[in-house]
């Protein structure tokens, strides 16, 4: 059985920081034009800076504002993920947003695959796919392909089963306070599946987020690799991956490190380097899976 026609979706939105950005995910929200949708924004601000946007879009759509003292995106998501009344979460960036079609795609993906869990590919507004390379097919989400499937911001699943996975791991993600600073949504959806939960990713599925163009070169990217390396080595410990599978992961940036050295290009050779040191000292220092 669906929830209420008007908490059927709930969107979790953890924010710290960002005003016009929002209002662009509302604006693509209420350009849906449903009736069955909540957003929750956790908000992690001091202050009262959102407010009045929300105020502004309150008429429009229906809106929980959650005040959260609380810093990391898990633990919002999981706050969030607690006060929702929808069937169905997912757990927008506060800088995405969605095409007028997305609920339209959505409804017809799950009368032709009823699943657990959806999944889609993110996407440039001209159709490109960004961060990242995704399967160009539509397939079952597994252990398999959870690496070119998922983007936090498109995928949806049954609360229930998010419920009964533990939510977010709040020792991932940005703002955790640990070094495992990525792969969140793999490891929740590994936890997911590992309860028996079935999941569908479809490339037709897509929404919008900025391109990231930073400067690979700096120190402070290099940083940023080993915290998303060591989220890497987390995760494939913690669900329990052969070391036939994380080969791969620790000889392509060995082989970056060999070949930008070779090249004489210190900053590229340093973020190779970065990216193993992340990948190997998450696979040794991951904890019991954290639930709260």
């Amino acid at each position: 059985m669906e929830g209420p026609l008007q908490h059927r979706f709930s969107l979790v939105v953890a924010t710290l920081g960002r005003v016009d950005e929002i209002e662009r995910l509302l604006t693509s929200l209420v350009a849906q034009q449903r009736r069955d949708l909540e957003v929750l924004f956790v908000d992690q601000n001091g202050d009262d800076r959102l407010v009045p946007l929300l105020v502004r879009f309150s008429g429009q759509i229906d809106i929980v504002h959650i005040r959260s003292a609380e810093k990391g995106v898990c633990r919002a998501r999981n706050r969030g993920a607690a006060e929702a009344r929808g069937t169905w979460l997912m757990f927008p960036d506060d800088d995405c947003w969605y095409p007028d079609a997305f609920f339209r795609t959505l409804d017809a993906l799950m009368a032709a695959k009823p699943v657990d869990i959806y999944s889609g590919r993110p996407t440039a507004p001209d159709g490109r796919t960004i961060m990242g390379s995704f399967a160009a097919a539509p397939t079952l989400l597994t252990r398999d392909t959870v690496w070119d499937t998922l983007m936090e911001w498109i995928v949806v699943v049954r609360r229930p089963v998010f419920e009964a996975a533990g939510g977010f791991d709040v020792a991932l993600g940005p703002g955790s306070g640990t070094i495992w600073g990525a792969h969140e949504i793999q490891d929740m959806v590994l936890a997911c599946l590992e309860t028996g939960a079935t999941g569908w990713y479809s490339p037709t599925l897509t929404a919008h987020h900025p391109e990231d163009h930073g400067d690979r070169r700096t120190r402070e990217h290099a940083q940023k690799m080993y915290r998303y390396g060591a989220g890497l080595g987390y995760v494939l410990r913690r669900h329990r991956f052969s070391m036939r599978r994380c080969l791969p992961e620790i000889l392509r940036p060995l082989a970056g490190m060999v070949v930008y050295g070779l090249k004489g290009d210190g900053p590229m050779a340093r973020r190779s380097r970065h990216l193993l040191l992340g990948r190997l000292q998450g696979w040794r220092t991951a904890p019991a899976r954290s639930k709260v």
